[in-house]
């Protein structure tokens, strides 16, 4: 199969080529570890689980928005980050992992019936939906969850590229080839799902299931998972329950369990902590039951084996003040974190067994100021700069128990702005920079969504000097081209959404992908440092109005609109601004990136001063990454007016091999996240 990533990175080069920053910047990246760059891991698989209840109101498929589309969305919030410091990120593909749902570290999430009955019900969905019925259990809620036997694919292929997020952290053909962050753009989301009860959009938790492989392959006994979805994880925090001993309410048999439904815990041990809307789902204003709002406001440290922290968002008006609020409410969490990795390293130290540790992020983007009004209904959001501000606290927090090992999986965020936007903050912050809060503008951010339409065109027109729209027709390209399987699944006539079950009688992914658990053949990777291949002066017509030697900040397009956009109003400053921000991303920042991962020592007695430098002018400070580097840079201001010249594989396990399972049936009331009742 060709290489999936070869389109993108051909767009790549011509993003080069037309920026002579970009260019330098590509050169200067020889400077940078493996382990200061963070990698994107790509999961084309997830695109296959689709909504194919043909047969209902086209105004109902409309409200179901766990959708592939999703995928597209976060994107072009990947790309928007690749362009602004193209050397610090490096992209892989998950395309020929598929990892069984009957992989030892599911199981040991999730117990040995969940995973077969949910293949079975997979296997049985399509002929359900063939006669007009509901392919879901009556016990579910069939508003939120839907199933096809391409789900099968696509959680195959998400366990994958966990798994693939995993290796890129703790192993690699050398010490300088591991990368410390990772993000893993999936779906489903995970978080909601509990050790045998799917719920809202949730089929198997993803963050556990991540965390309990890193403890079988890379000995981690200790993790974190910092949890900022609009929504509460329940899921997530009844496995840490599972965890700490406690029996689940869906286990039937006694395994050891004294009269209180307690046993040891076993190792790994993790500890959750989670920012979230205590009206929203699963504690919905009107729906929520006395249990689930207690589960969403447990607060509990260093007993009974268990580390669970929640704090409700609180609204704001002014970022000023929303500045006030994160530092001395959000942050607790941290300062919690940290309690519980600090407590877990003494109790190692006392059994005389060794701590790894490891920072997982539920990065969800539903709270985002740019989400839609019908997910988010309790008025309670974040600014898009918080995800870069948590993302960096994060760091800080791997960077002193954990070695920097953070793992970031995609998990809530419904509008193509929420999602776009907020990967775009969280990726920045990945990499320890600054968020400039033009990025995050409403005219930014709706010119890239732009490429979220399955008929996206270029502009045949733009108005002279307009960076920011030229800007993110570049971004729009480059996410475009990221998963070749966009094309299929997306963008052509027909398969754009929801397709009714008889128009794909096969899926795509499948029928272009499939090799029967291939894992024997490495991730594919495109580090974004290399060169264009191609001469800067060569020129050939990108379209009527530009050449691809010309900068996007110096095009010249015509000025008419051509009624293209009736809306629009050209905003000069916001231009200006934009395009400074854009030109001072110099060959210094890059340089001054690997200083900007040296991370302090927090001060025990200043609980609410966590992760808040004490000197922000600190100077002569030299990244020491992994342990192995030490790596002097020149010190540049950020935004001076500067020129511009910018695994081993795991074993095989068959799914297709199971016979008729009984349904796990579990009473469990709970409303939809999307708000409708099936």
């Amino acid at each position: 199969m060709d290489d999936p990533l070869s389109k993108f990175f051909q767009q790549f080069q011509l993003f080069v080529q037309n920026n002579p920053n970009v260019i330098s910047a590509a050169r200067a990246a020889a400077q940078i570890p493996e382990s200061a760059k963070a990698v994107i891991v790509l999961s084309p698989y997830s695109l296959s689980h689709e909504f194919s209840r043909d047969w209902v109101a086209k105004s109902y498929k409309k409200t179901i928005v766990e959708r592939p589309e999703r995928l597209l969305a976060a994107a072009m919030g990947v790309a928007a980050a690749i362009t602004m410091y193209p050397a610090l990120f490096t992209l892989k593909s998950s395309h020929r992992r598929q990892s069984s749902l009957l992989s030892p570290h599911v199981l040991k999430v999730h117990g040995s019936e969940w995973p077969r009955t949910l293949l079975q019900l997979c296997k049985q969905s399509d002929s359900k939906l063939a006669r007009g019925e509901v392919e879901v259990p009556d016990n579910w809620n069939a508003g939120d969850i839907y199933l096809t036997s391409r789900t099968i694919e696509a959680l195959q292929g998400t366990i994958g590229a966990v798994e693939t997020g995993v290796d890129s952290i703790f192993s690699g053909p050398s010490l300088e080839h591991i990368s410390n962050r990772v993000f893993v753009a999936i779906r489903p989301p995970g978080h909601h799902c509990h050790y045998a009860t799917p719920s809202g959009f949730c089929l198997l938790n993803n963050a556990h299931i991540g965390i309990e492989y890193a403890a079988d392959k890379y000995g981690v006994t200790h993790a974190v998972i910092l949890d900022f979805d609009l929504h509460h994880g329940d899921g997530t925090q009844d496995l840490c329950w599972k965890r700490a001993g406690f029996k689940p309410d869906e286990h039937t048999e006694e395994d050891g369990y004294d009269e209180f439904g307690k046993k040891f815990a076993e190792f790994p041990k993790v500890g959750y902590f989670s920012m979230h809307d205590i009206n929203s789902f699963p504690t919905e204003s009107g729906f929520a039951t006395k249990e689930n709002i207690k589960n969403a406001s447990t607060c509990i440290m260093n007993s009974h084996d268990l580390n669970i922290w929640n704090v409700h968002l609180s609204r704001w008006s002014t970022e000023e003040e929303f500045a006030k609020i994160y530092k001395s409410k959000y942050r607790t969490l941290f300062a919690k974190a940290d309690e519980f990795f600090k407590n877990s390293k003494n109790e190692m130290n006392e059994l005389g067994k060794p701590f790894k540790g490891l920072v997982v992020i539920s990065a969800g983007f539903d709270a985002s100021e740019f989400e839609q009004t019908s997910m988010q209904r309790h008025s309670v959001n974040v600014p898009t700069s918080f995800y870069t501000m948590f993302t960096k606290d994060a760091l800080k927090l791997a960077q002193m128990h954990c070695q920097g090992k953070v793992l970031s999986l995609l998990e809530g965020g419904y509008s193509d702005k929420a999602i776009t936007s907020g990967v775009f903050s969280h990726l920045i912050g990945l990499q320890n920079q600054d968020w400039i809060n033009e990025w995050g503008s409403e005219q930014v951010v709706k010119e890239i969504v732009r490429g979220c339409k399955p008929s996206w065109k270029p502009y045949k027109t733009k108005k002279a000097r307009d960076v920011i729209r030229i800007w993110a027709e570049e971004v729009i390209r480059l996410g475009r081209a990221m998963i070749p399987e966009f094309e299929d699944i997306l963008f052509k006539e027909g398969l754009q959404s929801n397709p009714g079950l008889g128009d794909v009688p096969t899926s795509t992914i499948a029928q272009r992908l499939r090799k029967t658990h291939v894992k024997e053949e490495p991730t594919k990777t495109k580090e974004l440092t290399e060169p264009p291949k191609t001469s800067t002066n060569t020129r050939k017509s990108r379209n009527d109005d530009t050449k691809k030697d010309v900068p996007f900040i110096q095009q010249e397009l015509s000025s008419e609109d051509e009624g293209e956009d009736e809306d629009y109003v050209y905003d000069e400053e916001l231009n200006k601004t934009f395009n400074r921000t854009v030109e001072d991303i110099t060959i210094d920042d890059i340089s001054r990136h690997l200083e900007t991962l040296e991370l302090e020592q927090i001060d025990e007695n200043e609980p609410q001063e966590l992760f808040i430098k004490k000197d922000e002018n600190k100077q002569q400070r030299h990244l020491q990454s992994n342990g192995m580097y030490k790596i002097p840079s020149s010190k540049t201001q950020r935004f001076k007016n500067s020129q511009q010249p910018q695994s081993n594989s795991p074993p095989t396990y068959d799914d297709s091999d199971i016979s008729m399972i009984s349904h796990v049936s579990v009473a469990r009331k709970h409303n939809t996240r999307s708000g409708r009742k099936w």
